[in-house]
């Protein structure tokens, strides 16, 4: 009656939709889904009755869209068809949010909100009062289980909240079920229930309960049963007062109430109101019967109705306008249609919303154009809401908060105690009046449903195995851990210093304590040592004389004590482990499966699923074939003998329908068989065989057939002489070859109705694609399989989309879980396959010095460049330290100082034998001599300055030339010396005076001139062939490179340094000989000495400079030249400076030649 009132009502309003009269049908769908599927069907494609609109129109008008259905479950059928329509479907009471779909319901819309905001809008509630842990009763149909799946995948996150039972009502009579879910809600500790059905569920679960006498329970109420007055009684009010409750928002229809007033059945008979319907409601509320009556009514003393009645002395709630809610929404959802045909009948030619800029009509109106007006509606109700749709086809949710009040003089009263909608950012506002709120318990308060009580500080929440989030342990923090807050997860561990305190919620310093030798327990402990040293030793010793003691067990199982080797005199009365056997419950296995055991429905019981759970596995592609499930449901035995197999639908229809086609089997008549006729009824038959929404090997049989329909049109649509064989002929039906046909089957390319795409490659494969499918255990005990992506072949190869928020993962993290063999190697090692196992069975090795690997899972480390080294981490290579001998470390500082020392101390020793030159300390032995030997001593002194410093190719070449030429220099003017002094003391002789003659001046430095010529032509030599340069090396250190200069020939170095050594030993041997001449001064003594040490150091200096890597082998042969030249100065130079500057009586020509007078 609502929607007729709607309608007349804006049938006079001349605002909206002028000269256009509404008219519309009502069915019943008595609760079946079979006649509300017919009665859309009949709706959409125009077979309705005929009738009449008023004397000029005739016939049947366009349909504008249904409003309905009340049901969920009918709707999503009714929308899944209609919606091939694109016919727009406003419903005023289906809430699953399954509907909520754009892509399976195009064109549906609801004046009533989702599910899924209604079970957010309880999650408020529950967060509102700390209702944690509640009960969950579920009607089994769309309605129930999809907010079943809500509850579970919203409550946890939302609020912290859990699940403690859900529970599916059964349908009809059923008090074992409902008797065991009952003793369910008593035994559990939560106290909230609540209860997502419908009337008739609530009704019988009400039975039960109040036969179980259960109290106590704070219920919570969906929508569907909030205003159901039949449970309003004092009879089950101890049980159910102080619900809170979700209604549908309340709304006023002022004129309502006087249009129901004027309502008769003689004045509406036969037209739009529904005559039938109204004379139902009149028969009724009256108690009457319109004529002709039933028989025997009047005999009974039954009333004839006379339609005049009078409906204002009735009571009756169908009357009552104060409390519409579902009316409301039967109210907004025909405006919707009716604002929506006005803003397409408004539409400015050339200017619409359509291709071309068109615009709709009423003559040539297409459903999909008054669903794109319906989408856009926006209107406000005269009490006040706004009406318009989302995307998704949801109006603007709202609910109204209701409480089931008993009132003190026994009356019930459903108040109204709050509100929650939408709020602008996208959440759920909710407010509530707490202070109205009635609550069924002693307290007045609202009760309390915790699984377990929040933990304190100094514990720590731990999950209870096998039971929800909610429920937990508080567990005391460990010695030397605290927590400092509620409900922590974790207790955190004291720095190193400190220790936690007896309440655990803080951290005290430590105090100070060790074991010591002094106190008691010490004392104690250490006796207790030595006692025990003792008795082992006489143990060991019995153990040692009785070696041969047998001992047998009657409870040591180890396999390894049957070892006679190891254990020759053991002996047990029990099996070994070996022999047992264990039976095991393999659980938290992840397992995938292929396409051929993926939909098997054997593996999906209760006794399977524990393990199956979250399965994933591969599908054949689901497809889609329109007009399949009608086909199947026109088939009959007589329709279609020798056309579909008459024996295939035969044996079906007799299974189906338990009967036998004549003649029947022996016996069967008799045993009250029932004969089958052909014509029995297959739309009332529930078969999985009529499941047309998961066709899979059927959809692949309806491409293959296409395929070949394709292939055969392609080959009859040949043009002759364009075709593609020999002569460019074309084949032909009547002489058709089957290799012509592959021929234009191989090349078959077409699209189906559920949009895949069918083509063959090279080896007559279709495009590959599957669905990936995933197994789910659901709350109630059912199982389902669901599509969570596919994946399929495209250019870049295997394309894999998957949904993971859908997948169902049966752990507890709900979380994929981590199959590895070995964790992945981080940069800076290398995989190390195990021996004897898989590829994904590895070691994670460090890279070894001077390699790197700068990605994870590296196979190999890579080699650094040859002047950079490896990283600490070993991920990155940096370059390497360069290293020579260096004027700005400790070593270099010091021979360099050395170095100017000695060359200072010649200068100084050259200046005082330069200023004594006339004195005989100075003359003697030829002085040109003395001098010359002092500049090359300055000059070997200086050269050991070219060993330091980055090497160069021009100190490289010239620092041993310069060492070479400086040192045989010095060597020749002291080997003349000793040769001069030798000639001199000869000469003193008789008969030795011409060997004089040979050792004069000239001679002298003549010798000197050669002896250096021989070197400086050996550096020649050595320069031009074979130069020593800078060189790099890289082998002393990994991580280092030496810079040093190589000596390029290694026979030049020996050569010159041979060539020196021949020299200082000729030098030392002719001194040595001249030792014992008689003089008060004699010089051979000297420079025996010096050349001594000369020797000493550079005998020493060649292994040490072998040995020595890198700089250290410059410094060597630094201080072998420092050390040497520091000798010869010291030893030739020092005594006579020493006579020179401190002893000047003794530097007289007497003296020197003895001729001094002695003291006495």
């Amino acid at each position: 009656m609502t929607m007729a009132f709607a309608i007349d009502e804006i049938n006079r309003n001349s605002n909206l939709l002028p000269n256009v009269t509404l008219g519309y049908s009502l069915y019943d769908n008595c609760a079946s889904l079979g006649i509300s599927l017919r009665a859309s069907l009949s709706l959409a494609s125009g077979r309705e009755e005929q009738f009449l609109l008023d004397e000029t129109c005739e016939g049947a008008p366009p349909v504008l869209g249904i409003v309905g259905d009340c049901y969920s479950t009918f709707t999503i059928a009714m929308s899944s068809v209609i919606g091939l329509y694109k016919l727009p479907i406003v419903s005023y009471f289906a809430t699953c949010p399954c509907l909520s779909d754009r892509q399976r319901f195009p064109s549906f819309f609801r004046t009533i909100p989702s599910d899924t905001f209604q079970v957010r809008a309880m999650i408020q509630i529950l967060k509102r009062f700390g209702w944690t842990w509640v009960g969950l009763l579920i009607s089994d149909d769309d309605y129930g289980l999809h907010a079943a799946r809500s509850f579970q995948s919203d409550l946890g996150p939302s609020g912290g909240g859990c699940l403690a039972y859900t529970e599916v009502l059964p349908w009809g009579d059923n008090p074992t079920e409902l008797r065991r879910i009952v003793h369910v809600m008593k035994k559990s500790t939560a106290r909230v229930v609540i209860v997502f059905a419908h009337e008739g569920h609530m009704i019988d679960l009400m039975e039960e309960v109040v036969r179980q006498n259960v109290t106590g329970l704070q219920w919570m109420a969906s929508e569907a049963w909030t205003t159901v007055a039949v449970l309003q009684t004092p009879h089950l009010m101890p049980y159910l007062g102080g619900t809170l409750s979700i209604a549908i928002r309340r709304g006023e229809i002022p004129g309502l109430r006087e249009f129901l007033f004027k309502i008769r059945p003689d004045l509406h008979h036969n037209n739009s109101h529904g005559n039938n319907l109204v004379n139902q409601f009149w028969e009724h509320t009256f108690q009457c019967r319109f004529a002709p009556p039933p028989a025997g009514w009047v005999e009974a003393g039954g009333a004839l109705c006379t339609g005049q009645e009078d409906l204002h002395n009735v009571e009756s709630e169908l009357l009552n306008v104060s409390e519409f809610r579902p009316e409301y929404n039967v109210y907004k959802a025909v405006y919707a249609l009716a604002y929506a045909l006005d803003d397409m009948l408004q539409c400015e030619p050339g200017r619409g919303p359509f291709s071309g800029n068109s615009c709709g009509t009423l003559q040539r109106l297409e459903h999909w154009q008054l669903v794109h007006y319906l989408q856009e509606v926006s209107f406000m109700t005269s009490f006040g809401d706004q009406v318009s749709f989302d995307e998704n086809g949801d109006a603007l949710p709202i609910y109204d908060i209701m409480n089931w009040q008993w009132l003190r003089d026994g009356k019930i009263q459903v108040q109204t105690v709050g509100e929650v909608k939408k709020s602008v950012s996208g959440g759920e506002e909710l407010t509530l009046n707490e202070d109205k709120i009635f609550w069924n318990f002693e307290s007045k308060k609202p009760p309390q449903s915790v699984c377990s009580e929040s933990c304190p500080p100094g514990t720590r929440v731990a999950r209870k195995k096998g039971e929800p989030e909610c429920c937990f342990d508080c567990i005391p923090c460990s010695e030397g851990k605290i927590s400092n807050r509620t409900d922590s997860m974790e207790c955190t561990s004291c720095p190193e210093d400190f220790w936690s305190s007896p309440q655990r919620d803080h951290c005290v310093p430590k105090k100070t304590e060790f074991l010591s030798y002094h106190e008691p327990l010490g004392i104690c402990l250490m006796t207790t040592s030595l006692l025990g040293t003792f008795i082992c030793a006489v143990v060991l010793g019995i153990f040692t004389h009785y070696r041969r003691t047998p001992m047998v067990s009657h409870f040591a199982t180890c396999s390894c004590l049957s070892n006679r080797q190891r254990f020759p005199s053991f002996f047990r009365t029990i099996p070994s482990d070996a022999f047992q056997v264990v039976r095991q419950n393999v659980t938290g296995l992840q397992w995938m499966a292929s396409e051929a055991w993926t939909s098997v429905d054997v593996l999906q019981t209760p006794d399977f699923m524990p393990y199956l759970r979250g399965t994933l596995g591969i599908a054949i592609r689901r497809g889609e074939i329109a007009g399949f499930k009608d086909f199947l449901l026109r088939i009959h035995p007589d329709q279609h003998h020798n056309n579909y197999g008459n024996s295939i639908v035969n044996q079906f229809w007799e299974d189906i329908f338990q009967c036998r086609f004549a003649p029947p089997p022996a016996g069967w008549v008799e045993a009250g068989g029932a004969l089958c006729t052909g014509q029995e009824d297959l739309h009332n038959v529930e078969s999985e065989l009529f499941d047309v929404s998961n066709l899979r090997p059927e959809y692949n049989v309806y491409k293959a057939v296409y395929a070949l329909a394709y292939a055969l049109d392609d080959m009859l649509r040949c043009v002759p002489g364009r075709g593609p064989f020999i002569g460019h002929t074309c084949a032909s039906l009547q002489r058709l070859e089957p290799w012509q046909l592959v021929y234009y089957l191989d090349r078959v390319n077409f699209t189906t109705s559920f949009g895949d795409q069918v083509s063959f490659d090279v080896n007559g494969d279709a495009l590959p694609i599957y669905d990936v499918m995933n197994w789910l255990w659901l709350p109630d005990g059912t199982t389902k399989i669901q599509n969570v992506g596919e994946v399929k072949e495209s250019a870049k190869g295997g394309e894999l989309t998957l949904h993971e928020d859908k997948i169902f993962w049966s752990f507890e993290s709900k979380q994929p879980p981590r199959s590895i063999c070995s964790e992945s190697c981080p940069p800076g090692t290398r995989m190390a396959r195990k021996k004897g196992q898989p590829v994904c069975c590895f070691d994670c090795i460090p890279c070894s010095e001077g390699k790197i690997s700068n990605e994870t899972d590296s196979m190999e480390c890579t080699s650094c460049p040859e002047d950079f080294w490896s990283s600490p981490q070993r991920d990155h290579c940096v370059p390497k330290k360069t290293e020579f001998l260096s004027y700005h470390e400790p070593l270099g500082i010091c021979l360099t100082a050395a170095s100017l020392l000695g060359t200072f101390i010649c200068a100084a020793v050259l200046g005082i034998f330069i200023y004594h030159r006339s004195t005989p300390m100075v003359r003697a032995n030829n002085s040109e001599l003395s001098f010359l030997l002092l500049m090359s001593l300055k000059l070997c002194f200086l050269c050991s300055l070219l060993f330091i410093g980055r090497p160069k190719l021009w100190t490289c070449q010239l620092r041993h030339a310069a060492f070479g030429i400086s040192f045989v220099l010095c060597v020749s003017c002291i080997l003349v010396k000793t040769m001069v002094v030798l000639a001199v003391f000869k000469a003193s002789k008789p008969g030795g005076g011409a060997s004089l003659k040979w050792f004069g001046a000239v001679q002298q430095r003549g010798t000197v001139v050669v002896l250096t010529s021989v070197q400086a032509a050996i550096c020649t030599a050595w320069l031009t062939t074979a130069s020593p340069m800078p060189h790099k090396n890289t082998q002393y250190h990994n991580d280092k490179i030496v810079y040093e200069c190589v000596v390029g020939s290694t026979v030049g170095f020996a050569v010159l340094l041979g060539y020196i050594g021949f020299l200082a030993i000729l030098s030392f041997m002719l001194a040595f000989l001249a030792r014992n001449l008689p003089d008060n001064f004699n010089e051979a003594k000297l420079i025996t000495f010096s050349m001594l040490i000369f020797c000493a150091v550079w005998v020493a200096f060649v292994p040490a400079y072998v040995n020595s890597p890198g700089k250290y082998a410059d410094a060597v042969e630094v201080f072998a030249i420092l050390a040497s030249s520091f000798g010869l100065l010291v030893a030739l130079f020092g005594p006579k400076c020493y006579i020179i500057l401190l002893k000047p009586e003794r530097n007289t020509k007497k003296a020197i030649m003895g001729r001094a007078t002695p003291k006495t």
